[in-house]
């Protein structure tokens, strides 16, 4: 599992992080509902989370379904972690000239 911090001053820090297992990118439930009732969704779906400083991450895929009022941010969000951590790779790998990244 990875973090994933976005820069952007003017937010608090837990609400631009994101963390990233595999291909999946997990978003701050705050950000799109009552944090409590966001754990009881996941309990029920036995979803996997993640607890950082008191704040409770989902993955994108689940909370775009769970909220989908929300769906179109968190989607938009979800792909620029991705760019974000694509990005970072490939300009790791361009300067060390191999895979190690």
């Amino acid at each position: 599992m990875e973090q994933i911090t976005l820069e952007n001053n003017s937010m608090p820090e837990w609400l631009r992080t994101a963390f990233r297992d595999d291909d999946e990118v997990y978003l701050p439930c705050d950000a799109f509902a009552d944090k409590q009732i966001a754990l009881l969704g996941i309990a029920f779906d036995n979803v996997p989370f993640v607890q950082d400083h008191g704040h409770l991450y989902a993955p994108a895929s689940w909370l775009a379904k769970e909220y989908p009022q929300h769906a179109e941010a968190i989607n938009t969000i979800a792909d620029s972690v991705k760019r974000k951590v694509r990005t970072a790779v490939e300009s790791c790998q361009a300067s060390t000239h191999d895979d190690s990244c």
